[in-house]
């Protein structure tokens, strides 16, 4: 899991770009406070969230912000809208459902594509649950009007409508990997994650570098614990999700979840 170490490195592997949202953020935050009024951000992604949180944490220390809420429309949501609520606010987005006969033919792929050709900002979208009957996305109320006026995804003629529960919040899948390992470098985890050779991910990781916790990492030695998520370019998403006993050849027993 996350030490404060890997903290201060996220922190300090903000490129402009995200260093420049830190601030937007934070200036919200500073407005909320001055006048009661709520203020929001657009939906931010997992490294977006976890820096800006960081950044928020300390000016919240200091007293200098008030306290804020992450939500994205669901309890596991990954993309989400940082809401400082001022003396009240409403929430600045909207499930949009669609259903139609052939949805269970379409794509999360599918689904963005058809609602950023309508020139929406990836933004102004949260998180896209496809599922076999009908698929929810989360948009931002200042692109609903838009989103409301699509009739066909990928060439499949959808209904809309905004009803929304738990049960329409898709089952996430894992693959589920157990293995053994003879420590928890980043190299030998990943290895069994990919099934690739320890030579081989060592050169990639060398190379390419693997996301551990949001931060890019280059070192095959890195340690990685029981809760910890990495990735791979263009060889998946995974958790080491639990870490068992030792194997008679000293050997630790892990379980990996693979994202589908």
């Amino acid at each position: 899991m996350e030490n404060d170490s890997h903290r201060l490195r996220l922190l300090s592997s903000a490129n402009e770009d995200e260093k420049v949202l830190i601030r937007h953020v934070i200036d919200l935050g500073r407005s909320s406070l001055a006048s009661g009024r709520s203020r929001f951000s657009c939906f931010l992604d997992e490294r977006q969230l976890a820096l800006c949180s960081l950044s928020l944490r300390q000016y919240a220390l200091k007293g200098e912000l008030q306290d804020y809420e992450c939500l994205g429309g669901y309890d596991k949501a990954e993309r989400r809208v940082i809401i400082f609520p001022g003396y009240g606010y409403a929430v600045p987005f909207s499930p949009v459902v669609f259903t139609g006969r052939d949805i269970q033919k379409l794509t999360h792929r599918d689904f963005l594509g058809t609602i950023m050709s309508l020139n929406i900002k990836r933004e102004m979208i949260g998180d896209i649950l496809v599922g076999e009957k009908k698929t929810v996305v989360f948009v931002m109320n200042s692109v609903l009007p838009l989103v409301e006026e699509v009739s066909k995804v990928g060439g499949v003629g959808v209904t809309i409508g905004h009803e929304f529960s738990d049960e329409d919040i898709p089952e996430k899948k894992f693959e589920v990997i157990n293995s053994t390992v003879k420590s928890l470098r980043i190299d030998a985890v990943l290895a069994d994650a990919v099934a690739m050779s320890r030579e081989k991910v060592q050169a990639l990781i060398r190379s390419e570098g693997v996301i551990l916790n949001h931060l890019m990492i280059f070192d095959p030695s890195q340690r990685v614990d029981e809760g910890d998520v990495f990735s791979l370019r263009g060889k998946g998403k995974f958790t080491l999700y639990r870490i068992g006993g030792m194997s008679k050849k000293d050997r630790i027993f892990i379980t990996i979840h693979k994202y589908k």
